[in-house]
């Protein structure tokens, strides 16, 4: 059961997203879940944990992978995307997967049990970076990594969305721990203490088919925080002020959207004759 308040806010809120969320104009989980797999060397026989599974963006690829000899885990604080995951499992015939409601802050599985732990933009949303960090390195074998991504700069429909909604009102961020650029995560995991930390920059054009479309998708991930905290009258008045903007950037093509992406792969402990080696950083 989740107690903390902000944690059950975060829950509630992923509750509401989880049936449309990475569809259509927010697909672009899927593209990104699908990338950051390919980040790590996952063999067959690994077992994996997928921390924020979500509607399965990491989860998938990683069920391309792991075999019968393997073990693949997904757990998420909210209990309504792992149903719609879990839905979506059975209708692709996949039973090797377990899906769990879990905090990613108190994991309950034991010391040293997985390969690799993933976590598909989900850091900033922890209260405790550091103490979720703790957990991930905790389970972890020694040599064992972990494989994640963060959001960087906002994209200028970002930009758009937010200024637009902050001249309403002021709203609550469902992110607790900003972490939006490649310096600031090595910065993260080095401090708790992962090693051989290496960071990849990606930028992605997305297309939305119409400024509506685009508008409408903001409801089926994180975004919808902050839509909820407008008034009926200041959410007719944004959608008025954002679609208008929007249009100064819609081609002939659709709207475009650049999304920027830092991928972070860190290693708990080393295996055994590696020995200790200095961190770096590796950009695309």
């Amino acid at each position: 059961m989740i107690r903390d308040d902000r944690k059950q806010w975060v829950s509630q809120v992923f509750d509401r997203a989880a049936p449309e969320y990475g569809k259509k104009s927010s697909s672009f989980f899927s593209y990104f879940g699908r990338r950051l797999v390919e980040q790590a060397e996952v063999k067959p026989h690994h077992r994996v944990l997928d921390v924020a599974t979500g509607r399965g963006a990491v989860l998938f690829p990683l069920t391309k992978i792991i075999n019968s000899e393997g073990k693949l885990v997904g757990i998420d604080i909210s209990q309504q995307m792992l149903d719609e995951t879990s839905k979506e499992l059975r209708k692709k015939e996949i039973s090797s997967v377990e899906l769990i409601h879990m905090d990613a802050e108190n994991l309950a599985f034991p010391d040293h049990d997985f390969d690799f732990v993933f976590c598909g933009f989900a850091l900033f949303f922890f209260p405790s970076v550091q103490k979720a960090l703790a957990e991930f390195k905790r389970v972890l074998k020694p040599g064992g990594r972990l494989v994640l991504s963060i959001w960087g700069d906002d994209s200028t429909l970002d930009t758009c969305i937010h200024t637009e909604i902050n001249k309403l009102i002021c709203t609550t961020s469902l992110a607790a721990t900003p972490i939006w650029n490649g310096p600031e995560l090595q910065r993260v995991l080095e401090l708790a203490g992962f090693l051989h930390v290496q960071i990849y920059k990606e930028e992605k054009i997305f297309t939305h088919e119409t400024p509506e479309e685009w508008f409408q998708s903001l409801w089926h991930h994180g975004t919808r925080s902050k839509l909820e905290q407008l008034s009926p009258l200041q959410l007719a008045e944004l959608h008025k002020s954002v679609l208008s903007k929007a249009a100064e950037y819609t081609t002939s093509h659709g709207l475009e959207e650049i999304l920027q992406v830092f991928y972070g792969v860190a290693q708990f402990g080393s295996f055994e004759g590696t020995g200790s080696q200095s961190c770096s950083n590796e950009f695309f």
